[in-house]
């Protein structure tokens, strides 16, 4: 077995995934703050190599037609931060929350950017364990619904459940199971389809051409109205970039599940 491990953590909590690598490693990473770039953590584990990366995150309940494209764009490439690719994706879900339909719909939404391949990788890893008080963990699912049972179906009936509040608890058995995923698919990591990364490669660059074209044109601006010493004009441009900050400012507040 590869000594090595590349996981990507998805999900619609910021601080829960963060939370969960935290038990991991052992340590602290931030957890009140949400990122609209993908995260990469990494280092030993029980003598293994480990890479975990924590994805920008996704309205829970919402379709993938409500997130912006630099969002979903910046999902998708997460991959790429664990080169040649991640041998498991590891889907977040906090048993104190109820899971409706409309999170299932999201959750098969977010990991379908990623392409069919992606099911036989993933692992749902339950937190927030105490939620469940006496009730065992196949009784909750059973009880939550057909919606929690269908995306346990789809990941192949894998699932674990793991206490985050008690750093490194729970981590050697989750290990053994990303261990069995990476044996079930023959060693092999995860690969993205190449028509998606066309495509998101290409999306991509339009938005990088599209602000490198914009802050081209600001730049050229201010330093037209700089020489005419036009104060008024220069006033009104710099009010028109702080709504631009703003307005990012905006989307990240929006994004943030926590």
């Amino acid at each position: 077995m590869d000594q090595e491990i590349r996981v990507v953590v998805v999900g619609s909590q910021f601080s829960e995934k963060a939370a969960v690598i935290n038990s991991i490693f052992g340590d602290e990473v931030e957890l009140d703050r949400f990122f609209l770039k993908s995260v990469r953590r990494e280092g030993d584990v029980n003598g293994r190599k480990i890479t975990l990366i924590n994805t920008t995150c996704w309205w829970k309940e919402y379709s993938t037609k409500d997130l912006p494209e630099v969002v979903k764009q910046e999902l998708v490439c997460s991959v790429f931060l664990c080169p040649p690719g991640p041998h498991v994706f590891l889907l977040v879900v906090d048993l104190s929350l109820p899971f409706p339909q409309e999170h299932r719909i999201s959750i098969e939404e977010h990991l379908g950017l990623f392409g069919d391949r992606i099911w036989s990788h993933v692992i749902v890893l339950f937190t927030r364990t105490v939620s469940l008080k006496d009730e065992s963990i196949e009784q909750h699912i059973q009880n939550q619904g057909e919606d929690l049972q269908q995306i346990i179906q789809r990941c192949g009936h894998r699932y674990h459940i793991f206490d985050i509040d008690n750093k490194g608890n729970g981590v050697e058995e989750l290990l053994v199971k990303i261990d069995g995923v990476v044996t079930v698919n023959n060693g092999k990591h995860f690969e993205t389809d190449d028509e998606k990364l066309l495509e998101v490669k290409k999306k991509r660059e339009e938005i990088q051409e599209r602000a490198k074209a914009r802050q081209t044109m600001v730049q050229e601006k201010t330093e037209q109205l700089t020489e005419k010493g036009d104060v008024f004009s220069l006033r009104s441009l710099r009010v028109v970039l702080v709504g631009w900050i703003l307005a990012g400012k905006s989307v990240s507040r929006k994004h943030h599940l926590e």
